[in-house]
């Protein structure tokens, strides 16, 4: 059985996107694995209401209690919401970053920002350092609509073929529309006469829908909609983004350094798209 592993950190944003990987691994039959990282606290005192005050040290067995009964409230909320669901909890002492990388699951799911985010729309450092590494999906939720359309940008890059395929898959098994967009930035688009513009425009589209046969042959189910967009890919996304349940990117297009893990059309939708954001590496 597949595994859906989310990051929990006692925040808002936190217990929204365990509700979204419950969601999830419910309709894709996977089992859900809600993680707490703790880190090692510092020798800070705490003075308890006495009359005569005595310092108190939080201690790392201390933190751990605390986490595990957040983690009970949670689990009792899921299982009552998703009784068939296959759910496990731990807590793992370490850097968030260092303790999710190492759990094993085929799809890990965070939210935009933790309990020290200053607003939703601002990446944590958890989520920015975790979507960076290779081998797997990473879903960094909001508390955006959830019910919209699926979006996923095309580029023709073999990381754009995964997203796609991540794309179909995710919106057969919620019902969702998909919507692919293709952009197209040369700069010097915008100087052609009309007639060359539609076939520049007729040819990516032609494009377009040879990179979505094959993912559309194996999900008849699911409604295409495209668009062949003259505009900054990023630019195209975001706008595309309004209203929808998810975004799926690649990690980097056609346009990324061979070493970059995370390109800047992913980049940018991460740090502003509205709704959920799945970066899709290359398996």
């Amino acid at each position: 059985m597949s595994t859906v592993v989310v990051g929990f950190d006692g925040s808002d944003l936190a217990r929204r996107a365990v509700r979204w990987g419950a969601e999830d691994a419910s309709r894709c039959g996977a089992a859900l694995q809600v993680v707490h990282a703790v880190r090692a606290p510092l020798p800070e005192p705490v003075f308890t209401p006495t009359a005569a005050p005595i310092p108190e040290f939080v201690t790392e067995e201390t933190m751990r209690r605390s986490a595990e009964d957040h983690l009970a409230e949670l689990a009792a909320e899921i299982r009552q919401d998703w009784p068939d669901l296959q759910l496990s909890t731990a807590v793992r002492l370490g850097r968030p970053v260092d303790v999710l990388a190492e759990e094993s699951g085929e799809l890990l799911v965070l939210g935009s920002s933790g309990r020290t985010g200053i607003a939703e729309m601002v990446l944590g450092s958890t989520a920015a350092g975790l979507v960076s590494i290779g081998g797997r999906p990473v879903v960094v939720t909001r508390s955006g609509p959830v019910d919209g359309r699926v979006v996923v940008g095309v580029d023709g890059s073999e990381t754009s073929t995964d997203a796609i395929e991540f794309a179909f898959a995710f919106a057969s098994r919620h019902g969702r529309e998909l919507f692919a967009v293709h952009a197209w930035n040369d700069v010097g688009w915008a100087e052609l006469p009309e007639p060359d513009v539609d076939h520049v425009r007729a040819d990516l589209a032609k494009l377009l829908d040879e990179q979505l046969a094959p993912h559309i042959a194996r999900h008849p189910e699911v409604h295409v909609a495209q668009d062949v967009a003259f505009n900054a890919p990023a630019r195209a996304l975001l706008q595309a983004a309004e209203g929808a349940a998810l975004v799926a990117v690649g990690s980097h297009g056609r346009g990324a350094v061979k070493r970059a893990i995370l390109g800047s059309v992913s980049h940018a939708v991460l740090h502003h798209a509205p709704c959920p954001v799945a970066v899709v590496h290359r398996r």
